[in-house]
């Protein structure tokens, strides 16, 4: 039995454990030694279960994960969704009047490991190409035929994100907008996500927990911003980056070191010395 036996480590990835698609090397070691003692490492991410190959070819010992923003727990394993909710048929429209409203807003709504591109920017070609996604373009009318976990909206500047923003506050629905952003080819991009409703990477967390049995007092979350926010607060033990908004670092326990410098192996190192010091008073 390892010291992490039954503990769950809920991480982000841009920004987080990878940045630029590339994880450092001290993430990998100290991620396989959590795992090596009994623990369950999970990705808690905004991507889509199809998004995430960057980190699956380099880390193997990855388990049922976090992704879309909540909206799905993911067995990259045995390749299957073990929990899926999807944005109300209902609040589809809002698609629609936002593509009608900005046209040259990008637009992408993820469908299990597909991503459908509604419509096309520059920051959503750079979105697809970075991530490697498998995009089928396609219209918003075909688009409607397939159940939506999340849509992204990719902004080209400020404008087009208040534009964006304001045209959804017109509607009532039964979804949820989220700030998002990731570093793409060196710069960070901001974009707004819906979701559905009451889902986040805080409370699929708490599904998770009860799918893998994690024990009390055993859940750790690590994340760098405002989407990891609830995350971190929900989580037994939660981490934020050196460089996090202040908001995030302040629901924090631990303020970890930057990204490039191996920010999780920072936090395991931490989580380590707390299990060895106090071992079952954890």
């Amino acid at each position: 039995m390892g010291i992490f036996d039954g503990c769950l480590l809920a991480c982000d990835i841009d920004g987080t454990l990878l940045i630029n698609d590339c994880i450092p090397q001290q993430n990998i070691e100290k991620i396989k030694y959590f795992v090596s003692e009994g623990g369950n490492f999970a990705l808690a991410t905004g991507r889509t279960a199809g998004a995430v190959s960057a980190v699956t070819r380099q880390i193997d010992c990855i388990g049922p994960s976090i992704v879309a923003n909540g909206s799905m727990i993911f067995d990259f394993i045995n390749d299957t969704a073990l929990y899926s909710v999807s944005v109300p048929e209902d609040d589809k429209h809002i698609v629609k009047a936002v593509i009608d409203g900005c046209e040259t807003v990008g637009v992408e709504a993820h469908s299990g490991k597909k991503v459908l591109a509604i419509n096309s920017n520059q920051e959503s070609i750079d979105h697809q190409e970075y991530e490697d996604l498998d995009v089928i373009q396609i219209s918003y009318k075909d688009a409607l035929k397939y159940e939506w976990n999340k849509v992204i909206y990719l902004f080209a500047n400020e404008h087009e994100s208040k534009t964006v923003k304001q045209i959804v506050s017109q509607f009532e629905h039964n979804s949820q907008f989220v700030d998002t952003s990731a570093v793409i080819y060196g710069r960070r991009r901001y974009y707004y996500e819906h979701v559905p409703c009451g889902v986040s990477k805080a409370t699929t967390l708490k599904t998770l927990c009860e799918m893998l049995k994690i024990k009390k007092g055993c859940c750790y979350a690590i994340g760098d911003y405002y989407n990891d926010l609830e995350m971190i607060k929900a989580a037994d033990i939660g981490a934020a980056l050196a460089d996090s908004p202040d908001e995030v670092k302040a629901v924090a326990d631990k303020v970890v070191c930057d990204v490039q410098n191996g920010a999780v192996a920072d936090f395991i190192d931490y989580l380590t010395e707390r299990k060895l010091n106090n071992g079952s008073k954890f």
